[in-house]
């Protein structure tokens, strides 16, 4: 199954070290955690936004290279044909990117902590409690 991750979950890697395990977690359960080139850059683009919460060059990029080695990341043209009608769905215009990745892989479902990316109805949208509650502690019960 696949999950679709936005910038404001995977910014936590620089701000609770936690999140590592929980996407480590994900990856060992066969969950293949998906990106867009765009998240990637836009994470690229928060570099010093986490140095000024006191992450170093070094291990900035340590992280990085953590995140491509479990997370997938997806080419632009793979879900720019999907768009026009994530544009519609999605409740800003600028979360369609976001959108038209899930819909290029069958309406995969989106972790993001933007409550408001719940207002639409067509694809499903979790927050990290939902995630944990779906993907880990279920797993654990062994259902």
């Amino acid at each position: 199954m696949k999950l679709v991750v936005d910038t404001n979950v995977l910014f936590t890697i620089f701000l609770n070290p936690r999140i590592i395990n929980k996407f480590k977690d994900l990856y060992s359960r066969g969950i293949e955690l998906v990106i867009s080139e765009f998240v990637l850059n836009e994470l690229y683009n928060l570099k010093n936004k986490a140095k000024k919460r006191g992450i170093s060059e070094k291990e900035f990029n340590r992280l990085i290279e953590f995140l491509l080695s479990i997370f997938i990341v997806v080419r632009d043209e793979i879900y720019r044909p999907f768009l026009k009608e994530a544009t519609k769905i999605s409740p800003h215009k600028k979360d369609a990117p976001l959108f038209a990745l899930s819909l290029a892989f069958n309406k995969a479902p989106i972790w993001s902590r933007e409550p408001k990316l719940k207002r639409q109805k067509v694809i499903e949208v979790l927050n990290d409690k939902e995630v944990e509650e779906r993907f880990i502690k279920n797993f654990t019960k062994g259902n």
